[in-house]
């Protein structure tokens, strides 16, 4: 069964790739596949509304770390996040 996105979902998975976090971290964070986050990012990298980030020559290792710290961070914020998604708050945190 297809869910459909809210108003400011598609909005926020372009916010926080802004702020660096991976495909497979804001899909998680959302509940949402990965194919559905990178075809709303390379829309919005198609449109120029965010430039585009490649991972693929970081070493490994830099890259697990970095995945793991982002994760801890985002769920820090992510009720935040989903007030603002929700509607219930004005401004994105």
């Amino acid at each position: 069964m297809r869910i459909p996105l809210l108003r400011r979902e598609a909005p926020a998975m372009i916010k926080l790739r802004r702020l660096g976090y991976s495909i497979s971290t804001i899909a998680r964070a959302l509940g949402r596949s990965t194919s559905l986050v990178h075809n709303r990012i390379r829309k919005a990298i198609e449109l120029g509304v965010i430039r585009p980030v490649d991972f693929r020559k970081m070493p490994n290792k830099t890259r697990l770390l970095s995945r793991a710290l982002q994760w801890t961070r985002l769920l820090k914020w992510m009720p935040r996040w989903e007030a603002w998604i929700l509607g219930s708050e004005e401004r994105p945190p």
